[in-house]
């Protein structure tokens, strides 16, 4: 069908007209499962299979499922689902959103069951609603509205939803880009991050670092400790030490980011003996380390050893400090690029915000396009909710961001052919 758009106002409109359909899609997609094994699930065929048919009924003909191969799953594969409207150009407006999800955790602390996708006061609960199903279903909607017009685009434009961003994207966007599926020319939008009124685009992410400290002492009853060298006492003065020393030999601010500083946070301690009255040999726990972009990774990972080496001197323990997921940061995109300066427009235009450019503590896809020299702009309202119980996202949100991507696309594809009452925003 196609629908005649000469207006702006005339493109929301047809925005907002699918409002129900965006509901409903949301609801029957949070419904299939789509956890990686990392989450105790099995990939995200059933769901990609569920996205490459909304993306056909959406009015995309050129759709391709890459498959990676993951024999921890029962299919064998890990699907990305990538669809694309062909412009009188080689370069593609990509949005970028990924279909996996984190595990729902204890069920009955669940509000609302987590995969009915409940609708209640505005708000769509569900796990992987905010994280990443909003952005996966108002991205297929605005290039659903555009599609509707039959019209030509100058740029092409497209729509990636892939697999396994929740447990390091090995198989979904790196798979991806290392197939050579992007160009080095493409713009790229990555809808995984943001603020309740849209007002943050997000150009730049900390580096992850993940140490695995393990000390190794002498167990003995509990009362005998000094037969014994007591691991969980090493372990805990060693945490607070090392937390104190990585801040102290990297203390540079970045007002890019919030916080300002990287971060050196023990997180995770694996359990040690079962019985109270004995003193444990062994303890292991683990740093969650979001690290700025300007400092070397390796350096980092040298100084925690370098810390450990002191302890085992003072305490007889043997100490081993390991980095077991290492994550650099790419360079910050251009806060002044054509991607960005499109994006902010169509915030202006559908939100009224003027918004402002930052940088993450987290991760998003973004930062693998980063790392192959390209500029991606991460940018959604959300309310802050991933891998929470509850999760929810506004269901005004989702249309709102479709709306946004629906003037972004517009903007850059179809430059001077969609006329705005409004063109001074």
């Amino acid at each position: 069908m196609v629908l005649p758009l000469p207006t702006m106002e005339q493109l929301l409109a047809s925005v907002e007209k699918y409002r129900p359909d965006m509901i409903e899609e949301m609801k029957a997609m949070l419904r299939i499962p789509a956890m990686g094994p990392e989450n105790g699930g099995q990939g995200e065929l059933e769901r990609s299979r569920f996205i490459e048919d909304l993306l056909r009924r959406s009015g995309f003909q050129d759709i391709r499922v890459f498959n990676s191969p993951d024999s921890r799953v029962a299919s064998s594969v890990r699907p990305s689902v990538l669809a694309r409207r062909n412009g009188k150009v080689e370069r593609t407006v990509w949005i970028v959103s990924h279909m996996d999800t984190v595990s729902p955790g204890d069920m009955k602390a669940w509000t609302y069951p987590p995969f009915d996708g409940t609708v209640v006061d505005g708000k769509l609960y569900g796990r992987g609603s905010e994280d990443n199903g909003q952005a996966v279903i108002s991205s297929i909607f605005a290039a659903r509205s555009i599609l509707d017009t039959g019209l030509d685009p100058d740029l092409g434009f497209g729509v990636a939803v892939v697999a396994d961003e929740e447990a390091g994207s090995d198989h979904g966007i790196k798979y991806l880009i290392k197939e050579g599926l992007f160009g080095a020319d493409d713009v790229i939008y990555v809808p995984d991050a943001g603020a309740a009124d849209g007002s943050v685009i997000e150009i730049a992410e900390k580096s992850i670092i993940w140490l695995k400290v393990v000390v190794k002492g002498k167990q003995v009853h509990a009362s005998t400790p000094e037969k014994g060298i007591n691991a969980l006492l090493v372990g805990s003065e060693l945490l607070v030490f090392l937390s104190e020393q990585l801040r102290g030999r990297f203390p540079s601010r970045n007002p890019l980011f919030d916080p300002e500083r990287s971060t050196f946070e023990p997180t995770k301690r694996l359990a040690n003996v079962e019985n109270v009255n004995t003193i444990p040999g062994e303890d292991v726990t683990f740093f969650d380390v979001r690290l700025l972009p300007e400092y070397d990774i390796q350096e980092c990972v040298e100084a925690a050893q370098e810390v450990a080496r002191i302890f085992e001197q003072r305490t007889g323990a043997v100490i081993t400090v390991e980095a077991v997921r290492v994550d650099p940061a790419g360079q910050a995109s251009r806060a002044d690029g054509e991607g960005a300066k499109a994006l902010s427009k169509a915030v202006r235009r559908v939100l009224g915000k003027s918004p402002t450019m930052t940088g993450i503590g987290g991760q998003t896809c973004a930062n693998w396009f980063r790392l192959e020299g390209m500029d991606a702009y991460v940018w959604e309202t959300l309310d802050e909710m991933a891998h929470r119980v509850d999760e929810y996202i506004r269901v005004d949100n989702l249309v709102n961001d479709a709306k946004v991507f629906s003037v972004l696309l517009s903007q850059l594809c179809y430059p001077g052919v969609i006329k705005d009452p409004l063109p001074d925003y």
